[in-house]
């Protein structure tokens, strides 16, 4: 599993020493620059609400790449992780990792010069329109699925199911008779002796001795009968009733070439659809990855701002722990933990009942001391802002 931590700590007015600190922490794992361009920050109330709302949608669209990954595992069972990887890439040929290693803000794409909740909108709106292409998507190819199956299932099925155009001749049916129809009747194996002794009297109108072998697989026999055509219903009822299976087939040339036809129409709209749906993911994939990092990005600045203060004075980082990640995380809590004691404190102010609406009137007045009102939303906590990229969705080999 690759997993990344996306981090950010106070720089103090200094971010080259802050990086230093982190380096000095972390030893020989790598250590990426996660640049983020300043942001409209807005109210503490509107901070508190987006970061919320951050969350919700970093989850979601975590869980939109997995279903992206899954389903192209399930439409093809046969690729490995390092193939799904290096098919899947992001912002003009990049692999995952390089994209997350040289991360810069698409400027171009969301604007900074907009509010947050704006450009979080902005993304909510692109994100809905995947998610809606991916239901229809989905759905046209399940239901031409669901009748590649039916087709499969009667090409290569046990001869109670399976279609008899490929099994059936002219020579073993009565054609063109006023009175007299040919049936055809799957028997278990294990039911061919009682068959051969009851066929005759399961009706009146049957005609004796017309029952045949046609073909036989692992389970059932395949006969012939002949049967007055007035009679068929029941004979079809009460061979049932004796477990014999009656098929719904009538021997039609015409009938069996329109069945083939369409058999081969379907085979080709599923192989058109599965190339159309696998390529669009594909293509697709890179367009998810961008809009869920970019979600990442402003999820480390909104919470970076609530519990560093303004102005914005801190260092966002990628790291790739490897191995080592526990000792590593433990060292970076302990080198940090001066931070719990003011961002603890302010939280139980904060919960104690202080005012947004006083907190934003001092804010205005370049007063506002934002650890004060800060909001601690890790599920995990940790002195400073930390979130984990656990990159599985490629799967193992």
């Amino acid at each position: 599993m690759t997993l990344y931590w996306l981090l950010s700590v106070p720089a103090h007015g200094d971010g080259h020493v802050a990086w230093r600190d982190i380096k000095s922490r972390i030893g020989s794992s790598d250590l990426y620059d996660f640049s983020l361009p300043t942001f409209k920050i807005g109210t503490l109330d509107g901070l508190v609400r987006l970061s919320d709302d951050l969350a919700k949608f970093d989850t979601t669209y975590e869980t939109t790449l997995t279903k992206f990954t899954d389903t192209l595992r399930s439409l093809n069972p046969a690729i490995t992780a390092s193939q799904l990887q290096a098919q899947l890439t992001v912002d003009g040929g990049k692999s995952v990792d390089q994209y997350l290693r040289t991360f810069t803000w698409d400027n171009a794409k969301y604007r900074v010069d907009r509010p947050l909740v704006e450009i979080l909108g902005q993304v909510a709106e692109q994100m809905g329109q995947v998610d809606g292409q991916l239901k229809t998507k989905l759905t046209q190819y399940n239901a031409i699925k669901g009748s590649l199956a039916t087709v499969r299932r009667k090409q290569h099925g046990n001869l109670s199911v399976r279609a008899l155009g490929d099994i059936v001749r002219p020579e073993h049916c009565v054609r063109d008779s006023e009175y007299l129809q040919t049936l055809f009747v799957a028997v278990p194996r294990s039911l061919s002796s009682e068959w051969l002794n009851t066929y005759e009297r399961l009706t009146a109108m049957v005609v004796p001795r017309s029952t045949a072998p046609i073909a036989e697989d692992s389970e059932y026999i395949l006969y012939s009968v002949v049967v007055f055509k007035r009679s068929a219903d029941e004979f079809t009822t009460r061979a049932r009733d004796a477990r014999f299976t009656v098929r719904d087939f009538v021997y039609d040339e015409q009938a069996l070439e329109r069945e083939r036809r369409m058999q081969m129409e379907v085979v080709e709209q599923e192989t058109e659809l599965l190339g159309n749906l696998s390529e669009w993911l594909a293509g697709c994939f890179g367009d998810v990855v961008v809009a869920w990092v970019h979600v990442k990005a402003m999820r480390v600045f909104v919470e970076s701002v609530l519990r560093y203060g303004i102005p914005p004075d801190f260092l966002p980082v990628l790291v790739k722990p490897g191995k080592q990640a526990d000792r590593i995380k433990r060292q970076l809590v302990d080198f940090y933990a001066y931070l719990e004691t003011s961002t603890r404190a302010s939280d139980r102010a904060r919960k104690s009942g202080k005012s947004s609406s006083s907190a934003n009137a001092a804010a205005a007045d370049g007063a506002f001391d934002m650890h004060e009102f800060s909001s601690i939303l890790s599920n995990e906590y940790t002195p400073f802002v930390f979130f984990e990229i656990p990159w599985t969705f490629f799967g193992q080999e």
